[in-house]
């Protein structure tokens, strides 16, 4: 990759004897300061929260669909995706952490390097405005489809396109304020009319210092029709990223104490009954794909009267999938899957992975709410995003601490299900 100094383009501003508008100069300072932040940020992670919106056509409202919250981090100047909760990242397709509605990666980190670190760009003035109560710097930049490494996925299908946009950068400090990418040249295999991006920047301290970090992101997408999908991206309690790392909800605390590394002392064999109450209400409008949850098992879970799963052991998981959408009769329904990634017992912690018992799995002893939880058919679950798929029949889900859910055990790797 080709970078550009301030001082090099000087050297041959001389040589030519033409002087260099105001503009230029300001660009290429810009330029410089920017590279120096984007290579000179340690290694980081933030927790992403996306709320996925969608409307039918022009002029209709958005109506929120789902919301999803990850851990992204930025490693080597890579964008890693991982859920809350888990204890490392992964170079992995965002498609495994949410395979249903418009998902794309880039508004982390890897939009501002393509601009201020690639020589692709061609970055024009746009002249002087005011954010926030600011004066700050427009350029206008375009990179054609073929120099592009601009990818955008929906569903099965993926592209590389174009790209344009602008950047508004702040006089006096040179920090990058907000950046804009519209998607140009779109495949034909996208069924997309046009694709935006906007972010915008600020100052975040991590440990004892202060580095520049998008701090919101707001991607729409439209098809031919007119309906249009809308993510509104917030990034929050950012820190270093120190090799392995394990985000909760809870406060954090200060300082980046090593983690624990998991103990995988727990084996288990397939076929296993597990009987389990939640302990972590989910709610939605409320919670989030992603969300961590807790279990207990209620009963012992027992292969040829040994125990091999205690009452009280605890599970951790996180919440897979948690969507409105109609059936097929046009009922409104939320879809909801929930994913065990570990058990741990005897003080003893080993991966989990199982299945939602079939028929009759949700079972709920108040006649209130008797045959409100119900897995769909099977006919129904190849069409659905996620094996472990049950519905809610309301437009509002409240699983309440204490639900009964029953899981079987899988012998581990032999699922093909997509881990958390």
């Amino acid at each position: 990759m080709r970078r550009l100094s301030v001082w090099s383009l000087l050297l041959v501003t001389c040589a030519a004897g033409q002087p260099l508008a105001p503009e230029t100069l300001l660009l290429a300072r810009i330029r410089q300061h920017m590279e120096q932040v984007l290579t000179r940020q340690p290694n980081y992670t933030c927790l992403e929260t996306i709320e996925r919106s969608r409307r039918s056509g022009r002029g209709r409202k958005f109506q929120l669909v789902d919301a999803l919250h990850l851990e992204v981090a930025v490693v080597e100047g890579k964008e890693l995706f991982s859920w809350p909760g888990e204890r490392e990242f992964k170079e992995r397709d965002l498609r495994e952490l949410a395979p249903t509605g418009a998902i794309g990666n880039g508004s982390f980190a890897l939009h501002a390097r393509s601009v201020f670190l690639s020589s692709s760009p061609l970055i024009t003035y746009a002249g002087e405005e005011v954010l926030d109560g600011r004066p700050v710097a427009r350029y206008d930049y375009s990179v054609p489809q073929f120099r592009s490494g601009y990818k955008i996925t929906m569903g099965p299908l993926s592209g590389i396109t174009g790209y344009r946009g602008s950047f508004w950068s702040d006089r006096e400090t040179l920090d990058l304020t907000r950046l804009d990418v519209e998607a140009v040249d779109i495949p034909p295999v996208l069924p997309l009319r046009g694709a935006r991006d906007s972010m915008r920047y600020e100052r975040v301290p991590i440990g004892e210092t202060t580095f520049l970090l998008p701090k919101s992101s707001e991607m729409v997408m439209e098809d031919f029709e007119g309906g249009a999908s809308r993510n509104a991206i917030h990034f929050s309690r950012c820190r270093q990223y120190a090799g392995e790392s394990t985000l909760s909800f809870a406060e954090v605390p200060e300082g980046d104490a090593p983690p624990v590394a998991l103990a995988e002392a727990i084996s288990l064999q397939g076929g296993l009954l597990v009987q389990l109450e939640l302990l972590t209400p989910v709610k939605f409008p409320g919670n989030a794909i992603g969300d961590e949850i807790e279990a207990r098992v209620t009963r012992d879970s027992k292969s040829k009267k040994q125990v091999l799963i205690p009452k009280g052991a605890l599970l951790k998981g996180n919440v897979a999938l948690l969507e409105r959408r109609k059936d097929f009769r046009g009922q409104e329904r939320v879809l909801v899957a929930l994913q065990w990634r570990e058990i741990s017992f005897d003080g003893k912690v080993g991966p989990f992975e199982g299945q939602l018992e079939e028929g009759g799995a949700i079972t709920v002893s108040d006649s209130s709410s008797r045959g409100i939880y119900q897995k769909p058919s099977q006919r129904e679950l190849p069409m659905l995003p996620h094996r472990d798929v049950f519905y809610v029949r309301k437009d509002f889900l409240d699983l309440p601490r204490g639900l009964p859910l029953n899981w079987r055990t899988l012998r581990l790797g032999s699922s093909g299900a997509k881990k958390p």
